[in-house]
């Protein structure tokens, strides 16, 4: 049996992955976040000695000790290396507001300081306590 429908309508979406990455690393640029990534999983990123080299999040595969994680627990965990924070970044300093949309797209946050500059503890509480975090 054939039926004849009506016209149909054309829509454009874009649709956003809302969860990329179980773990997010996250810190001042240069902080080792790529380095850690590289390390730790087998993602090849971009890793360069200025600000900034990660433009967009690097993902990596953490597979787990198969002893751990029974049950309910899994040791396997995707992670993504975000780009650098800066104070002012939802004003548009450093890369800006677009990307800390990123920072929504994990389950968890791990800060990576890099513990040789003249005050880690105060480039941890530059990105905990910025305006970074305003509007996330």
């Amino acid at each position: 049996v054939l039926v004849h429908g009506q016209p149909g309508e054309e829509i454009k979406l874009e649709l956003i992955l809302r969860v990329v990455a179980d773990v997010g690393l996250i810190g001042l640029p240069n902080a080792g976040k790529s380095t850690l990534l590289a390390a730790i999983t087998l993602a090849k990123p971009d890793i360069a000695d200025y600000p900034f080299t990660t433009l967009m999040p690097n993902l990596g595969r953490l597979d787990g000790d198969p002893n751990l994680g029974a049950g309910m627990y899994s040791s396997e965990a995707t992670l993504a290396d975000l780009p650098g924070l800066i104070e002012g970044a939802h004003l548009g300093k450093g890369l800006g507001r677009n990307f800390l949309r990123h920072l929504r797209r994990t389950r968890l946050l791990v800060h990576v300081v890099d513990a040789s500059t003249e005050n880690p503890v105060n480039d941890y509480r530059t990105v905990r306590e910025s305006n970074a975090w305003t509007g996330v």
